[in-house]
């Protein structure tokens, strides 16, 4: 589990965006949010977070002055900018800095997951830790019902909360049991095993790019495409055509 600390004036917009089900479903907990840029400084330094989100326009410190202050006294987490605005100077300044990433409002959840894989990785290796075994009895069962549940139903769409329903858990319980047993996060695994399932129908040239896309659970074509990519460097159907 990874810890996030949480920074933006605006208190509605704020709530909005840490509640967003990516941060759980990748692994991310509340480590603290403030907003008073002025106050967070002082709070991240206890709470001593894996990562900063933080808004880059607020009144009396922005973003990157917040980065800049807490970079001065050793704090050696990650940043990510989250604003409305999208000045390529700020942005300069930003990424000089050795900030993760910037992104722009409103944030799709599409697009926070793909950004919360990537941290995840760069965070791993600062303090890498060999995978846990999976768990012998009741939890090793218990995930066992799960990811045998996702993998015959991957058409269809999944979240921790809708499968916290079904199988009358905490969604917090099931997000750790990834964790714990298969060392990953619901977001990972979930795409792992769609990547897989689409390598495979690609293979077999039974079934259209747009189908396969379909039936692996991605409603949305580019997305898949997008993926894909990010998982096997090449486009599907690049890769349908290098396996004939």
């Amino acid at each position: 589990m990874y810890r996030a600390f949480f920074v933006d004036d605006e208190p509605l917009v704020l709530e909005v965006f840490m509640n967003m089900p990516a941060f759980l479903e990748c692994g991310y907990i509340n480590a603290g949010y403030a907003h008073n840029p002025l106050e967070a400084v002082d709070l991240i330094k206890i709470a001593d977070p894996d990562a900063v989100f933080t808004d880059l326009r607020m009144p009396g410190k922005n973003g990157i002055e917040l980065m800049r202050e807490l970079r001065e006294d050793g704090y050696d987490g990650e940043f990510i900018i989250v604003s409305a605005y999208g000045e390529f100077e700020e942005a300069r300044k930003f990424f000089k800095m050795d900030g993760f990433d910037y992104v722009v409002k409103p944030v799709s959840e599409y697009e926070l997951q793909s950004l919360l894989i990537k941290l995840s990785a760069k965070i791993a290796l600062k303090r890498p830790e060999p995978p846990p075994l999976m768990e012998q009895g009741a939890a090793s069962a218990e995930l066992n019902r799960i990811t045998e549940y996702l993998q015959e139903n991957l058409e269809q769409k999944h979240s921790l909360e809708a499968l916290g329903e079904k199988f009358h858990f905490n969604p917090n319980y099931i997000c750790n049991l990834f964790a714990r047993c298969l060392g990953t996060t619901f977001v990972t695994y979930m795409r792992n095993i769609r990547m897989e399932k689409a390598a495979r129908l690609l293979r077999s040239k039974q079934k259209a790019v747009k189908e396969v896309a379909a039936a692996c659970g991605y409603n949305d074509y580019f997305y898949f495409c997008r993926v894909f990519r990010e998982v096997y460097s090449c486009t599907p159907t690049a890769y349908r055509e290098a396996e004939q």
